[in-house]
C-alpha cells in the first residue's frame, strides 16, 4: 500500500506540471490516453508494468539489404570472410600544354592499364576494414570500406600508388592528384549505381575529378569470399 501511495503522489506531481494544451510525448507518457489529464485510466495502464525495469530497447533492424550491402556489411560483422579481391582497370586522360615560343597548345593522351590481387585483410577501428596487396607494377593497392556509425553514412575508397609512382600526375594527367579515391558518403540504401552482380562490384557514381576511377574506361572489382562457419 505504501508503494501505491508513493506512485499516486508521483502521478499527481506530474499532473501539476502538465497543465496546458500541449501533449508531450516522453519515453514513458504518463497521459496514456492523451486526454491532457492524468487520471485513473492512466494509472490503470501504468500499474501492470509497476516494478519492471525501465528502458526502451532498440528497435530490431529488419532491413533487407542489396547483395552489395550484405557483402560489405557481412565482412564488417564477421559473417562473411573476404578472401581476396581482383582489380583490373584502364584509365584514359588528355592533357594540353604549351611549348615555349609556340602559340598553339599540344594535347597528349595517355591510356594506362593495371591489375592487382589484394589478399591482406585488416580491421581499422570498430568498423572500417581494408584489404591490400601489390599491383602489376609492384606498387601497393588498397580497397577499403568505411562506415560511420555516428552519421549513418558509408564510403568506399581505393588507393593505387602506381599512377603517381610512374609519373603520370607530374605530367598533369588525372587532374594531377590521383592515387587515392573516395566515393561521396552515402546512406543506406546505396545508390542504384552501386551494386554487385556476377561480374563483381560496380561503383559507377560518386567519384570526383581528383579520383582515378573517374577516368576509367573500365573498372572490374571481383571479390572472392565465403560465409563464416
Amino acid at each position: 500500500m505504501k508503494h501505491l501511495m508513493t506512485l499516486i503522489a508521483l502521478v499527481v506531481a506530474v499532473t501539476a506540471g502538465a497543465q496546458g494544451t500541449t501533449i508531450h510525448e516522453y519515453p514513458w507518457n504518463p497521459d496514456s490516453n492523451n486526454d491532457n489529464i492524468i487520471g485513473v485510466d492512466d494509472l490503470l495502464d501504468f500499474l501492470p508494468v509497476f516494478g519492471d525495469e525501465f528502458g526502451l530497447p532498440p528497435e530490431p533492424c529488419d532491413y533487407d539489404g542489396t547483395p552489395l550491402e550484405e557483402l560489405l556489411i557481412g565482412v564488417t560483422d564477421g559473417s562473411v570472410i573476404l578472401d581476396s579481391i581482383f582489380i583490373e582497370y584502364e584509365l584514359e586522360d588528355d592533357v594540353s600544354y604549351f611549348v615555349i615560343g609556340c602559340p598553339e597548345p599540344i594535347t597528349d593522351t595517355v591510356i594506362f592499364n593495371n591489375t592487382a590481387m589484394v589478399e591482406s585483410f585488416s580491421i581499422q577501428g570498430a568498423y572500417q576494414w581494408t584489404i591490400s596487396g601489390i599491383d602489376a607494377y609492384g606498387h601497393s593497392f588498397l580497397f577499403s570500406f568505411e562506415p560511420n556509425a555516428q552519421t549513418g553514412l558509408y564510403q568506399l575508397s581505393m588507393y593505387t600508388a602506381s599512377i603517381v609512382q610512374l609519373g603520370f600526375t607530374y605530367d598533369g594527367f588525372f587532374d594531377g592528384n590521383a592515387n587515392g579515391a573516395w566515393t561521396s558518403p552515402s546512406p543506406l540504401p546505396f545508390p542504384e549505381t552501386w551494386y554487385l552482380d556476377e561480374n563483381g562490384i560496380h561503383i559507377e557514381s560518386g567519384w570526383g575529378q581528383n579520383d582515378w576511377p573517374y577516368y576509367a574506361n573500365y573498372l572490374h572489382i571481383l571479390p572472392y569470399w565465403h560465409y563464416a562457419e
